[in-house]
């Protein structure tokens, strides 16, 4: 995949805002810093274009019909779905930011995290740095949370989130197998300015007892930021 950084020029034509009447604003470094969790929507932009890479050819669709409605009136997309990377990485990091509503609005007032490594695994510092936790709360974070210090981050997940877990089983059979779901969240924990809750589903053929033995295991585990 071919990844682009947000430059001014693809801010200047994001969404169509760029007009002789409505001049392109400058990029300041406070917008570089600025996060996006209760911010615009413009500053979110700038702060993971210079952090991450991502294709901007497929996030500005979903920016241009941000404020589109529905046949019945309401506003039909408030979600942007971002793939993006740390530069000279090539796992990816799935964001996706929802806008307050109803439009328009462009404050960003929840991220969607998933990262490429589950840090319910990690426990060292070098093993949450592979899952690029901090990477992907401190750009989102931003101006909540100046001068975020990595360790600090980590002891929060460790010591605050995931005791917090709260984990249901659930094993509905049939005639052929017993199919294992585990539904795993937590309630909303503060950190650093930032609401922090964490959501896993998983499932697999078998047993509760032996979920890593079986073949046919998926599931998904994402962080909510407010």
């Amino acid at each position: 995949m071919r990844v682009l950084a947000v430059t001014a020029t693809a801010l200047a034509v994001w969404a169509g805002q760029a007009s002789a009447a409505s001049p392109t604003q400058a990029i300041t470094p406070e917008d570089k810093r600025a996060g996006c969790l209760h911010n615009d929507l413009r500053p979110c932009m700038i702060a993971l274009g210079s952090t991450l890479w991502f294709d901007m050819k497929l996030v500005a669709p979903q920016i241009a019909k941000r404020n589109e409605l529905d046949v019945n009136g309401r506003t039909a997309h408030r979600k942007i779905a971002i793939d993006a990377a740390v530069p000279g990485r090539h796992e990816m990091i799935s964001i996706v930011l929802t806008l307050a509503s109803p439009a328009p609005n462009d404050q960003v007032v929840k991220a969607e995290v998933m990262l490429p490594e589950d840090p319910d695994m990690a426990h060292t510092a070098s093993e949450y740095d592979r899952t690029f936790l901090y990477d992907a709360v401190s750009v989102l974070s931003g101006k909540n949370c100046p001068g975020l210090d990595r360790l600090a981050l980590y002891r929060f997940y460790e010591n605050s989130l995931k005791p917090r877990e709260i984990v249901k089983t659930e094993v509905p059979k049939n005639d052929i197998v017993n199919r294992t779901k585990m539904i795993v969240d937590t309630d909303k924990v503060p950190f650093c300015g930032v609401m922090f809750s964490l959501h896993r589903r998983v499932e697999w053929n078998g047993t509760p007892d032996f979920p890593y033995r079986s073949r046919n295991r998926g599931g998904v585990s994402f962080i909510d930021m407010e």
